[in-house]
């Protein structure tokens, strides 16, 4: 991997922190369950808790969570929260990835929670022994090994998260949305004021994700971070016309960029009492 590829990768990392990058109401009666191990360096944990969550405005992801403890609900619907947590050794396990509406038992996508997050993908032949997504319900049952991790499980949980009921805003109406009016002003309040500029348009669970990575990098480090994305994002009407979609989902929102003809970027917003916030 060249220097460049690299640097480029980490501006990209670095702009889904700062900006909020980005994947079914709750109506079963059955209560979730669980059973199984998850190992992972030499350690085997038991498998206690199972929760699954469709981010807002997608309909092409589900999060399925086992873990040997509970991941509080607020941050299992953060990207980065999760992660977090597990440094912490608040919990160990797995969050699979999977397509609701495509389910595909050969292909494993999948974040490993064992003290530090890293991102794994497997695929072969009946690592899920059966998967199924309906009725606002996830039921499953895997067995995966290699030589870092095994995960031998199976679960059923209820679904939360997106409401079902989507409008997709193309084009100028996506552009002109107020969802756009506020990325737009977020956007240039980071990179002509800094952060606490910015927090003006964020929600107060995107002001917990930014202020905790600015404690981890430091307050100078993260400066020169935005001023390096400040010199390859483009600012003002020719950000706007990136602007390829919205996504509305009741009080949230999916808004995606166009930044290069291979790089699409996910920023979700919710509507609160003072209108539309960027959001985890």
């Amino acid at each position: 991997m060249t220097s460049q590829h690299t640097n480029h990768r980490w501006l990209a990392v670095c702009l889904g922190i700062f900006l909020g990058m980005l994947s079914m109401n709750a109506a079963a009666i059955d209560p979730a369950t669980v059973k199984g191990t998850f190992s992972h360096g030499g350690k085997a944990y038991a498998l206690k808790h199972v929760y699954a969550w469709q981010p807002y405005a997608q309909t092409e992801a589900l999060w399925i969570y086992l873990t040997d403890a509970e991941v509080p609900a607020a941050a299992a619907k953060d990207l980065f929260k999760p992660a977090k947590l597990a440094r912490e050794g608040r919990f160990r396990g797995v969050r699979f990835v999977i397509n609701p509406t495509k389910t595909d038992l050969s292909k494993l996508e999948a974040d490993i929670y064992a003290g530090e997050g890293a991102t794994v993908t497997g695929s072969g032949v009946s690592l899920w022994q059966h998967l199924r997504v309906g009725d606002k319900r996830v039921v499953g049952k895997v067995k995966y090994e290699d030589r870092d991790w095994s995960l031998d499980a199976e679960f059923s949980a209820p679904v939360f998260g997106s409401s079902g009921n989507m409008q997709t805003l193309t084009g100028a109406q996506a552009q002109k949305s107020p969802q756009a009016e506020v990325f737009l002003a977020y956007e240039k309040a980071f990179y002509s004021q800094g952060t606490d500029a910015a927090s003006a348009y964020m929600t107060p669970e995107r002001l917990d994700v930014l202020t905790d990575y600015i404690k981890q990098r430091g307050v100078e480090a993260v400066k020169k971070e935005l001023g390096a994305l400040g010199k390859i994002v483009p600012q003002g009407e020719a950000r706007r016309k990136q602007i390829e979609k919205v996504v509305v989902d009741g009080d949230n929102a999916l808004l995606k960029v166009r930044s290069k003809p291979t790089w699409v970027e996910e920023f979700r917003l919710a509507k609160t009492k003072d209108g539309w916030k960027i959001a985890p």
